[in-house]
């Protein structure tokens, strides 16, 4: 599969979800948070589960993984 265009002309290259999961009120976790990254150019996916995990995938998931995606246009960039 590869990006997704719109209208605009730029393009969807991944997906981010996020289920937050569910806390009782004494903070012990009945479902852990989890965060799943799905890349469009390179057909991978990324997941992460638990609070931390989950935080600290959702703000660095889009430049870590562009870093190393075969699929992106600017890796040969990078890597020359």
């Amino acid at each position: 599969m590869t990006a997704y265009p719109l209208p605009t002309g730029q393009q969807i290259t991944g997906a981010l979800s996020v289920k937050f999961g569910q806390q009782l009120r004494t903070g012990r976790w009945v479902e852990q948070p989890a965060a799943k990254y799905e890349c469009l150019l390179c057909e991978t996916t990324e997941h992460a589960r638990g609070a931390e995990a989950v935080t600290r995938f959702t703000q660095t998931i889009r430049t870590t993984h562009r870093a190393t995606c075969p699929g992106h246009p600017a890796q040969g960039a990078q890597a020359a």
